[in-house]
């Protein structure tokens, strides 16, 4: 804890972080795709997830999960509906097998311009489809005009690890080339370039990148980074859950490929199913064993790729990655090549185990290569993150957003500052962009500070919601840090650099306009370093004394501890989230169980107060129950546990 606290000393002492507010205006509201009948996600009224600027600056193309690609005019504000991916169930779009149902990222995840679009009209696509699924996995011809679907063929899945023979889902490259890419149709082929398996419907394969500096010429034209999650393998008790730290499988990875077949033939050797080509310099492309497409490794969830050009210092650009955490910590890391970010048995900096919870790091912290589930290759010491920020209800969130080192004009405020937030609570942050790159050294305890940015955001988007129809009190959707109601943030950057934050839950896009100073005083984000509670495993927990009394006062304090942090999971008289009518999304997307009744006689983890007290400081790291050691003082655990003895002897 102390070299972390140095770390931090060092850094915030460059220059005070001042206090800013940030100022948003409406800039468009997109077609309501939503699923009004639940609570849940798919009552998000547009589940919009990236906006970017089509080369040249001309237009927008939007996309919503539920399925449309759109084309978003800058000066009317108006959608055209440029191709629709959602075929599923009868419905009018090209993929019968589409999937969209299910909340979070399912659907039409992602699209991004080829580097050299204005001349080839290229774009590419990433959707998820079932498997299972009667229908074929080929576009519907006749459903767009234009398409020409002569000569298109599906390709076998890429397989990855799994029990049971489960593959929930495969996500599915697909690259389109627009004849005429001037007008608001689509008039041109489109060819499968993978499919990737999925045993779990979250974390897909979700982001796409090139290099933005790079030129015809250069080894990194048209050349493609994709981030791609790890399909919740990393939180299971079984063979999956090193699927992230494995190089003979494709997910919780940074890949790079070649989509072009005709691009870098000297360079490069074409893929197993002849569709896309891999870069001789990939780090693992020489190792047996291994997939040639992995360019990091160690990943949870990199679901926003981002890369940093400094215009005051011309070079190689840096390549950031977004990273959802698990139990404690949300991060920021450098991508590097070859490089492993440790997870699951790193988050953060800490370290990770399913029996012994969340940890300091080892002295000498070193971790296996695992090329496959029983084959390793030496050890290497993890990457650690530049940036990052907890699970805690006052100053953290529950899921990384992404963001920008801001390069616009019109808020010289946030002139190399990289503004990010958090996904659902709508919290939002900036830390110095010099900061950022002296904390990447390779030392744990060096971390960017981060100060919290005023935003009427969350404010925003529930007033919206309503105002369009939103049902229900709160908005769509739950977590465990935002409790009820998800803002589901992403920020979109455009041509000039200037900022927009997307919204799902009202189905919003606002622009970033301005910042003001303020006096405000929010609570302050450290990089906080928790370790487990001494003794806090096996026998030792059962025999654990409660050193708190169980009186009034102590009943009443855990009452007001518990209301604080556990109600919005477990529900107000720790009835459980099924007996409170409040389904957790992502427990319900891993088919898993929902935060359990307090009060019964089922215990999963033990039912003495010392093994109670255990799992509220430690945690269970393979499941959604975070550790609170640091964030809730000892005594008020022990005032926890006896508020939940009241319950049960009122049972």
């Amino acid at each position: 804890m102390a070299l972390a606290g140095l770390g931090l000393a060092r850094l915030a002492a460059v220059q005070p972080a001042p206090r800013l507010a940030l100022q948003l205006e409406d800039y468009a509201a997109l077609p309501i795709t939503a699923d009004n009948t639940n609570q849940n996600t798919r009552a998000q009224l547009a589940r919009v997830n990236y906006l970017r600027d089509e080369p040249g600056g001309r237009r927008f193309f939007v996309n919503d999960l539920n399925g449309p690609l759109y084309i978003l005019g800058k000066e009317t504000k108006a959608f055209t509906t440029y191709l629709d991916f959602n075929g599923a169930g009868g419905r009018p779009g090209l993929f019968p097998k589409f999937t969209f149902e299910r909340n979070f990222a399912t659907g039409l995840t992602n699209f991004i311009f080829d580097p050299d679009y204005a001349r080839n009209g290229t774009f590419y696509t990433l959707h998820m489809e079932d498997p299972a699924g009667a229908a074929p996995a080929a576009p519907r011809s006749g459903v767009v005009a234009g398409l020409d679907l002569t000569g298109y063929t599906t390709t076998p899945a890429i397989a990855t690890p799994t029990v049971d023979g489960r593959i929930e889902r495969e996500v599915v490259l697909v690259e389109w080339t627009d004849r005429d890419p001037a007008n608001s149709t689509f008039e041109g082929t489109a060819r499968e370039l993978l499919r990737l398996q999925h045993p779990l419907p979250q974390h897909p394969l979700g982001e796409m990148s090139f290099n933005p500096v790079a030129r015809a010429g250069d080894p990194d034209w048209r050349v493609m980074y994709l981030g791609a999650g790890d399909s919740g393998s990393g939180e299971q008790r079984d063979a999956r859950r090193l699927n992230p730290q494995r190089l003979d499988t494709l997910v919780g990875k940074i890949l790079r490929i070649v989509p072009d077949l005709r691009e870098h033939t000297e360079t490069s050797s074409i893929s197993d199913n002849g569709r896309y080509r891999i870069p001789h310099d990939n780090p693992f492309a020489a190792v047996e064993g291994a997939r040639k497409e992995i360019w990091a490794y160690g990943l949870r969830n990199p679901h926003r790729l981002v890369w940093d050009v400094d215009p005051a210092r011309p070079g190689p650009p840096t390549l950031l990655a977004f990273n959802i955490g698990l139990v404690t910590w949300e991060t920021v890391v450098v991508i590097r090549k070859g490089a492993n970010y440790g997870y699951p048995l790193r988050e953060g900096t800490q370290s990770m185990s399913e029996t012994n919870g969340m940890g300091p790091l080892p002295v000498d912290d070193t971790i296996p290569i695992h090329v496959s589930d029983h084959v390793t290759q030496g050890t290497t010491t993890p990457t650690y993150p530049v940036l990052q920020y907890s699970h805690d209800r006052d100053t953290g969130g529950d899921a990384i957003a992404n963001g920008f080192v801001y390069r616009g004009t019109q808020i010289p405020e946030l002139q190399g500052r990289l503004v990010f937030g958090d996904i659902t609570t709508g919290r939002l942050w900036y830390a110095d962009r010099r900061d950022v790159v002296a904390a990447d050294d390779g030392t744990p305890a060096t971390l960017a500070p981060i100060v919290e940015i005023e935003s009427p955001l969350r404010r925003l988007t529930e007033e919206t919601y309503r105002a369009r129809g939103g049902q229900g009190p709160a908005l769509p959707g739950m977590a465990q840090i935002s409790g009820r109601g998800r803002v589901d943030l992403r920020f979109a950057e455009d041509s000039e650099g200037e900022l927009y934050i997307l919204t799902k839950s009202d189905g919003m896009i606002r622009k970033v306009v301005g910042v003001r100073a303020t006096t405000t005083q929010l609570p302050a984000t450290t990089a906080r370093t928790s370790t487990p509670a001494d003794g806090a495993t096996g026998e030792i927990t059962v025999r654990l004394r409660n050193p708190v009394g169980s009186t009034p006062a102590s009943l009443s304090a855990g009452k007001r501890v518990y209301d604080i942090n556990c109600a919005a999971c477990h529900g107000a008289q720790a009835e459980g989230a099924v007996k409170a009518g409040m389904t957790i999304s992502i427990i319900e997307e891993q088919r898993g169980k929902q935060p359990p009744d307090l009060t019964d006689d089922q215990w999963d983890y033990g039912s003495s107060d010392g093994e109670v007290f255990a799992v509220i400081k430690r945690g269970v790291p393979p499941t959604m129950m975070a550790g609170y050691d640091g964030r809730i003082p000892d005594a008020d655990i022990w005032n926890i546990v006896n508020y939940l003895r009241g319950l049960r002897s009122r049972q």
